[in-house]
Formats: structure tokens, C-alpha cells, sequence
């Protein structure tokens, strides 16, 4: 019996390897600190709630299959600022740093909305 149930670990845990396992959701957790970096994986953002000081740093990197971007409800500051371009893709990179203290509404202009509906979090600079 002992044997069957260590088989069916083992067989899970190759499956999940091989699919590629953890894609990093997790949705409704708090990142914080200096330098943070998101994901935005397909239709939603690796955390949905970050925290930096005055100065730090958000590092949005796209990591689905479909384009995204991260843009401030007020439009304060949009990843197409620092990108180039609105459309970020697997791999594609933009960091962009937080000089003013504040609450920012953040969405993806494909998957969600200015008012936090879908691809939607916060971000606070303190």
C-alpha cells in the first residue's frame, strides 16, 4: 500500500514538472520591498497587492501567452512609459520607479479595468 501511494506521488509530481507545476499564482497575496518584481501570467497578475517605499521599484514582466501591461487608473504611470510599447509578452521587461507616495489603482488594459474589476491590484508606495 505504501509503495501504490508513494507510485502516485511520484507520477503527480512528474506530471506537475513536466506541465510546468507552480505557474506562480497567487492571487490575493501581498508582495513588499525596495525592488519587487510581478508577473503578469494570463489574465492576472502574480500579486494582486505590493508594497514599496518612496524611490523603490516595480519590475512588471510579462509571462503569459497573451500580451499585457500594467497601467494607473489615473494614468499616473503605464508600463508603455518605460516599455516602449503597450503590448509585453513572455520575457518582455519594464521597470518603473515610484518617486511619489500614494495608492495606485493597477490594471491590464486587456483583462481588467480602471475601477479594479479582472487583471486589477494595488499598489501602495509609503
Amino acid at each position: 500500500m505504501k509503495a501504490r501511494i508513494l507510485g502516485v506521488a511520484l507520477i503527480a509530481a512528474v506530471v506537475l514538472a513536466a506541465c510546468g507545476g507552480d505557474d506562480g499564482e497567487a492571487d490575493g497575496e501581498v508582495i513588499a520591498g525596495d525592488d519587487v518584481t510581478v508577473k503578469m501570467f494570463d489574465n492576472r497578475f502574480e500579486f494582486t497587492e505590493i508594497k514599496i517605499p518612496v524611490g523603490g521599484s516595480v519590475t512588471w514582466v510579462g509571462a503569459g501567452r497573451n500580451s499585457h501591461s500594467s497601467v494607473d487608473a489615473d494614468d499616473a504611470w503605464s508600463t508603455e512609459d518605460v516599455f516602449g510599447n503597450l503590448d509585453q509578452f513572455e520575457g518582455d521587461e519594464a521597470a518603473i520607479i515610484y518617486n511619489e507616495a500614494g495608492e495606485y489603482t493597477f490594471f491590464c488594459t486587456y483583462h481588467g479595468n480602471a475601477e479594479g474589476g479582472g487583471m486589477a491590484g494595488v499598489l501602495i508606495v509609503e
